[in-house]
């Protein structure tokens, strides 16, 4: 059962109170949000994730010219896009020259509702309202068990393998780079063998990078008069909180026998893909 909202809540205030301190690894994208560097996080064993290698991002609808060349300089030979069939053709992705964009759709829907409008929630938020907060742990549920979803995160791993260049960067996004995309880099980045801490310190930075377009769209939200409780279930649903993250590995651990044991036996990568996945994004 989840937490009551209000200790999510205070988990995000506390990490704004700390934004001073973070790192963000933002790479400077103009027209889109949430656009961040993998590279330069360390793993258990002391080596380093390689810059212009893995960059985790919202999506590229938005992007203008000069956007377009910081990622095409930024050595993206691949666009992996996890959005759905509607989001993909609501807000095409303008790909960089010279990468490759592979369609990947983690969800048959988008259960996240990072894409939808706002008040397709108003109904649910207004009966119970936890309901945005409950809400993710569905949707975290179903990017590990549903087969679409083990389906496109496998692709991403294949993807990844063989992005094996030395300054090829692998770009992947969903709509608002944090669920989908953030359990894609709890994937990779555990693989590579980075701590949970780092993967856990990471994916909040989303709460940081995207707090004023979420800030907007609350008080947008709120100048139309939606509730409180509507209010909340927006903010738990564009946000991030550890507690998704940590459902998450819950039920890895619960479901699986653990992260580890997902990677092997559910995105069956032998011992082989992984030694050759951390020769590609690691160096001393």
């Amino acid at each position: 059962t989840p937490k009551p909202s209000s200790a999510a809540s205070d988990v995000y205030k506390r990490q704004i109170l700390m934004s001073e301190n973070y790192e963000t690894k933002l790479i400077g994208i103009q027209n889109g949000r949430n656009f961040r560097e993998l590279g330069g996080y360390k793993t258990v064993s002391g080596q380093t994730i390689k810059y212009n290698k893995l960059l985790r991002t919202g999506n590229l609808a938005d992007l203008s010219s000069s956007d377009l060349e910081l990622l095409q300089n930024h050595g993206v030979k691949y666009d992996v896009d996890f959005r759905t069939e509607k989001e993909k053709n609501d807000h095409p992705d303008r790909v960089p020259e010279g990468a490759k964009y592979v369609f990947d759709p983690v969800f048959s829907d988008d259960l996240t509702n990072a894409s939808k409008g706002i008040f397709a929630l108003e109904e649910n938020a207004e009966k119970d309202p936890e309901f945005g907060f409950k809400h993710m742990f569905f949707a975290y549920e179903d990017m590990i068990n549903g087969q679409t979803a083990q389906k496109a995160y496998r692709k991403f791993f294949d993807l990844l393998l063989t992005n094996d260049k030395d300054k090829n960067a692998l770009l992947f996004h969903c709509t608002a780079g944090k669920d989908r995309t953030g359990f894609g880099a709890l994937l990779i980045l555990s693989a590579l063998g980075v701590p949970f801490t780092t993967i856990r310190y990471d994916y909040t930075l989303t709460n940081i990078t995207t707090k004023s377009f979420v800030d907007a769209m609350l008080k947008q939200a709120a100048a139309d008069g939606s509730s409180k409780r509507v209010l909340q279930s927006i903010k738990d649903i564009q946000s991030v909180y550890p507690e998704y993250l940590d459902h998450a590995v819950h039920v890895l651990n619960q479901q699986y026998g653990g992260i580890n044991e997902y990677l092997r036996s559910t995105m069956k990568l032998s011992s082989s893909d992984i030694m050759d996945l951390r020769r590609i994004y690691l160096e001393d």
